[in-house]
């Protein structure tokens, strides 16, 4: 329980600390770039729990890699989320061709 925690938690904070950093910074990203941050996140979060999972002494040794592939799918699932919502929020509204 505490590798899943764990790992949310790392996803959490990229996205929350990325973006705490950015405006700090007073950098605004352009569209595109909102769009591919948070999966280039999942990036790296997927290097990460790889990696380090795995091998851990917190997991029996055959739940290392399906814990890995579990956190690796959340870490997809959450920053894809983040980033099809902002494409949502922010994408062209085509007018309608319905005839009054």
């Amino acid at each position: 329980m505490a590798v899943i925690i764990g790992g949310l938690i790392v996803i959490w904070l990229g996205l929350g600390m990325g973006g705490a950093v950015l405006r700090w910074l007073g950098i605004e990203l352009h569209y595109p770039a909102r769009l591919a941050a948070p999966l280039l996140l999942a990036v790296l979060e997927t290097v990460l729990f790889l990696v380090f999972v795995p091998g851990t002494d917190l997991l029996p040794e055959t739940s290392g890699w399906p814990m890995a592939g579990g956190l690796v799918a959340a870490a997809w699932l959450i920053n894809g989320a983040v980033s099809g919502l902002d494409w949502h929020r922010n994408r062209p509204v085509k007018e309608s061709s319905a005839t009054e």
